[in-house]
C-alpha cells in the first residue's frame, strides 16, 4: 500500500552552483564598494564646503563687527606662552636651511583688527560659536570646522625637530587647519583690509581655501609651512599662489592650494559663496580671483 504522506527530498546545493553564487555575490561587492565609496567622499566634500562656508561667513561677520577682515595675524613682545615646565616661551621656528627664527603671534583675546597677533583662523572664533576657545587661547582644542574630512589628518602631536626646522611650541600640541586664508585678501598684521579695498568685486575675490598638504613633510609633530590656528604671521595659515594641487608626496606646497578631493579644491569667496575650482583650472584666472584689485574681472573664467 502506497504512502500517502511522502516526505519531500531535500535538494542541495552542487558545488558548482554554490561556486557561481559565490561569484555573483563577489560581482555585486565589487559594484557596490565603488559607489559607496562614492557616496561617503561626496558627504564628506559637502562636509568640507559646509567648513569653509562657516569659516567664510566668520570673516564676513568679523568685517561687519570691526569694519575690516582680520589680518592674519604677526608676532610681538607680548607673545609668550606658559610651557609644560612652567616657563615662558616664545612660540615659532629657526628654519634648518637658513638658521633664521620665525616668532609666531599668539592669538590675544579681543585685541583690535590691526593689533592681533594670531591668525585670523583665530580672531574668527567668536563668530563661528567658539568664543570659549578664543576667550582661553584654547589652543589644544581641535576645530573640527578647520578640519576637511576627506583629509583625515592625524591629531596633532607635540613638535619635534627635522629635516625642516627647530620648533618651539612650550612642549604642547597645538590645533592645526587645512583651510588658509588669501593673504592678498587678508594680509599679516598691522596691514587689514575691507570690503572697499576688493575692487575687483567680492564675487571675484578668493578669501580663503584648502592649502596644499604633502603626505610625508606635514606628520603631527611638524610646523613646516603647518602652523597651528592659534598663532600668526606664519604660511601655514595663508597661502597666496596660484597652483591647484592633489595632496601627495614632493608637491609644491609652499604658497599653493590643493585637496584630496579628486574633483578639484574648495574655496570660499567675499561674498559669501563656496566654490569647487578644478585643478586645470587657467592661471591667469586663478591670478584674477586671488589678487582683489588688479583690474582682472574680465579675465575671470572661474563660474
Amino acid at each position: 500500500m502506497r504512502n500517502k504522506f511522502l516526505v519531500p527530498t531535500k535538494m542541495a546545493f552542487t558545488l558548482i552552483e554554490l561556486l557561481i553564487v559565490i561569484a555573483i555575490i563577489g560581482v555585486l561587492v565589487s559594484l557596490l564598494i565603488p559607489a559607496v565609496q562614492a557616496a561617503r567622499e561626496a558627504a564628506r566634500k559637502m562636509q568640507c564646503t559646509n567648513n569653509v562656508k562657516q569659516l567664510v561667513l566668520g570673516v564676513l561677520s568679523h568685517e561687519s563687527a570691526y569694519k575690516l577682515y582680520p589680518s592674519n595675524g604677526g608676532w610681538d613682545e607680548s607673545c609668550k606662552i606658559k610651557s609644560t615646565t612652567g616657563e615662558e616661551e616664545f612660540v615659532g621656528t629657526r628654519n634648518r636651511g637658513s638658521g633664521t627664527y620665525y616668532y609666531s603671534g599668539i592669538g590675544k583675546p579681543n585685541a583690535s583688527p590691526k593689533n592681533q597677533p594670531g591668525s585670523w583662523a583665530y580672531a574668527i572664533l567668536p563668530y563661528i560659536d567658539q568664543s570659549n576657545a578664543y576667550n582661553t587661547v584654547a589652543f589644544q582644542t581641535i576645530q573640527p570646522t578647520y578640519l576637511c574630512p576627506t583629509r583625515a589628518r592625524p591629531a596633532p602631536l607635540p613638535v619635534v625637530s627635522d629635516h625642516y626646522g627647530d620648533y618651539f611650541s612650550g612642549g604642547w600640541a597645538w590645533a592645526k587647519t587645512d583651510y588658509a586664508a588669501n593673504l592678498h585678501a587678508i594680509p599679516a598684521r598691522p596691514k587689514t583690509l575691507t570690503h572697499a579695498n576688493m575692487t575687483d568685486g567680492t564675487s571675484h575675490t578668493v578669501l580663503m581655501g584648502e592649502k596644499a598638504y604633502d603626505t610625508k613633510v606635514h606628520t603631527a609633530t611638524s610646523w613646516h609651512w603647518d602652523e597651528p590656528i592659534f598663532t600668526g604671521g606664519q604660511g601655514g595659515t595663508s597661502r597666496n599662489g596660484v597652483l591647484l594641487l592633489s595632496d601627495g608626496i614632493g608637491i609644491d606646497y609652499k604658497q599653493n592650494w590643493g585637496s584630496a578631493h579628486a574633483s578639484g579644491v574648495v574655496f570660499g569667496f567675499a561674498d559669501g559663496s563656496v566654490r569647487l575650482i578644478g585643478r586645470n583650472v587657467d592661471v591667469a584666472a586663478m591670478l584674477a580671483v586671488v589678487t582683489p584689485d588688479r583690474g582682472e574681472v574680465e579675465a575671470n573664467e572661474i563660474q
